[in-house]
């Protein structure tokens, strides 16, 4: 009888559909996976991810239509999609949705400009820098210091690179928040990045 009186415990909050269309990737620093182990988040609730280059790593996550919830491997697969179609579509999403960048000119050094935070994600653009390849004497050196930043420049020219370094530095310092990535400097080779070791 007196079981009547009791509340019921509040219901969880239903998880909205999830489709492949939706995938999305996003750029990380490592440390952002290293604070969620340090907060206990256990593996299986970690979003899926795969190295990049350095310190970046790619992660995935649902796009919304008002927040990105990350993408673990069991909603993942729960949208029909395995682990090794994920990067594939993911990209392909990415390129759909991707505004086209506008790239501004300063000091031997391009920025691209996409909006919408987007800017490090252009690192998985690959006809992007293929069309690049052929406008530069040296190789394609880039830097994302932060989510909404990118910075490219031809590596044969010392003047540029230097002030690759040092704009790359700048925006890193700018604000000391989650959407800082790296002051690394990674270099195209073939279809992928590798950190820049000249100096």
């Amino acid at each position: 009888m007196f079981g009547l009186f009791k509340k019921k415990a509040p219901a969880q909050p239903a998880l909205p559909a999830l489709r492949a269309d939706q995938l999305q990737p996003r750029i990380k620093h490592i440390n952002f996976l290293r604070a969620l182990q340090a907060a206990g988040v256990p593996p299986d609730q970690q979003p899926s991810h795969a190295p990049l280059c350095g310190e970046l790593i790619v992660t995935y996550a649902f796009d919304l239509p008002d927040s990105f919830m990350m993408a673990t491997p069991k909603l993942v697969e729960g949208a029909g999609v395995s682990s090794a179609e994920l990067p594939g579509i993911a990209r392909a999403n990415l390129e759909r949705a991707l505004p086209q960048p506008q790239f501004f000119a300063k000091d031997g050094c391009n920025v691209a400009v996409t909006g919408d935070d987007l800017e490090a994600t252009l690192l998985l653009v690959d006809g992007l820098w293929g069309s690049m390849e052929a406008q530069v004497r040296g190789n394609i050196l880039v830097s994302a210091p932060r989510r909404d930043r990118i910075l490219m420049c031809d590596s044969a020219d010392p003047s540029a690179v230097a002030t690759l370094r040092q704009q790359a530095q700048q925006f890193f310092d700018e604000q000391n928040d989650p959407h800082r990535l790296s002051t690394q400097l990674m270099v195209r080779r073939g279809d992928a990045w590798a950190l820049f070791d000249g100096q």
